[in-house]
């Protein structure tokens, strides 16, 4: 089966094949379109970000709007929120009904009652009331309680001074935190979807060439003339396996482009992210996904060949672009957790070698070694069980 003239022949299917699906420009658009769509969706949540950061910040302080109620029982408190940033709207009276209203977000309350409680040394209450099914106020509720805290907390240390008490008295316990991710990795959230998209760049570029190669030819009967001529089953078989390959490899290489653009250009700074991916690092995440084209093309081949027609074939195989978003998914919600197993598994390793990658981590050694055995390996198979099924006359004949 395998000889000179196997090759030659494969070579001829191949050139045929690809000069075909050169030809469909229908296809060919649906190909190459998911690649821009992905790196413009990308880009376009990064400006997204930014656009959210500069709106809370001007001239590099929070520009929080605060509604309060009562501004005069507590001027200092305003007074302080003021300093910090915030942007101080005064209401009169109704804030409460105002909020249920959905007038305003929130607002700080000050009763009467909290002036003469402050002037007595007593605890003095106010109201922060806002609506918590209102998910997009998160921050700025945040920003007003922290604040309101430390001022509660310099006001009475104040008072325990005028005691003749140390200020550490209030406080016996202080909680420090420290955040031990630098800025390379606190971006594994902005960048948690380009490993997803690249897999499935590397599964579904080559859907409509494979399902149209094998389904579509059975359908259109033109399977059957193939087969009978010289070439063998093998040398057909791997000559329409080349021409999804190097379609595919080519939207990858245009995909890593754009990417490698959208990364030079990128505001990642206005984030406080460091991200520094450079050409080297792309080309490494292209030889970590050579693999999983050769192993998604070779099956989307094989259960092509079981379908009937091109609609039965893209239905059967569209059951594996599922694979590396359920698993690209399990990465992205356990970023801290990883076996070095995972390595073995198809898709899983890649997802988290490239997202190890443009974060600027180490790879772990001899992955590439067993992601190109693991594919290679699944490759096989897949081309065994293509090639027998082709020299079944159920299949070539459709009885």
């Amino acid at each position: 089966m395998l000889n000179k003239n196997s090759f030659r022949f494969s070579l001829t299917v191949y050139r045929k094949e690809l000069r075909d699906a050169l030809r469909d420009r229908r296809a060919m658009r649906m190909a190459f379109l998911p690649p821009l769509y992905f790196v413009a969706i990308f880009v376009g949540l990064v400006f997204f970000a930014v656009s959210m950061e500069n709106d809370k910040k001007v001239a590099g302080v929070n520009s929080i709007p605060v509604y309060v109620e009562g501004e005069q029982n507590l001027p200092e408190l305003v007074a302080w929120l003021r300093e910090q940033g915030a942007v101080i709207k005064t209401v009169e009276s109704g804030a409460y009904q105002q909020i249920k209203d959905k007038k305003i977000d929130f607002a700080l309350i000050i009763p009467d009652e909290a002036k003469q409680k402050r002037a007595k040394g007593e605890s003095a209450p106010v109201w922060l009331v806002y609506d918590g099914a209102n998910q997009k106020l998160s921050s700025s509720i945040g920003f007003v309680r922290s604040q309101f805290y430390t001022w509660s907390w310099r006001v009475g240390s104040i008072n325990l001074m005028a005691r003749g008490l140390a200020p550490d008295v209030g406080t016996p316990v202080m909680l420090r935190e420290d955040n031990i991710a630098d800025e390379q990795k606190m971006s594994v959230y902005l960048l948690a979807s380009v490993p997803l998209t690249l897999l499935l760049a590397a599964f579904i570029g080559s859907v409509g060439f494979s399902a149209d190669m094998t389904a579509g030819e059975r359908e259109r009967r033109s399977l059957e003339s193939l087969l009978i001529t010289p070439a063998s089953t093998f040398s057909v078989y791997l000559g329409k396996w080349l021409t999804s390959v190097s379609l595919t490899v080519v939207i990858l290489i245009m995909q890593l482009v754009l990417l490698a653009i959208a990364f030079r250009f990128l505001p990642f700074n206005q984030l406080g992210l460091r991200v520094d991916v450079n050409y080297i690092d792309l080309i490494n995440v292209f030889w970590v996904l050579v693999p999983v084209v050769f192993f998604a093309v070779a099956l989307q081949l094989s259960l092509s060949i079981f379908a009937k027609s091109f609609k039965d074939a893209q239905s059967l195989i569209a059951g594996l672009v599922f694979v590396p978003m359920m698993l690209n998914f399990y990465t992205m919600f356990n970023p801290g957790v990883f076996h070095e197993w995972w390595l073995w598994v198809p898709v899983l390793g890649q997802a988290v070698v490239i997202k190890e990658i443009l974060l600027g981590g180490a790879i772990v050694s001899f992955a590439f070694w067993k992601f190109w055995f693991v594919g290679l390996m699944i490759t096989c198979l897949a081309f065994w069980v293509g090639i027998k099924q082709l020299r079944r006359p159920k299949i070539v004949y459709g009885q």
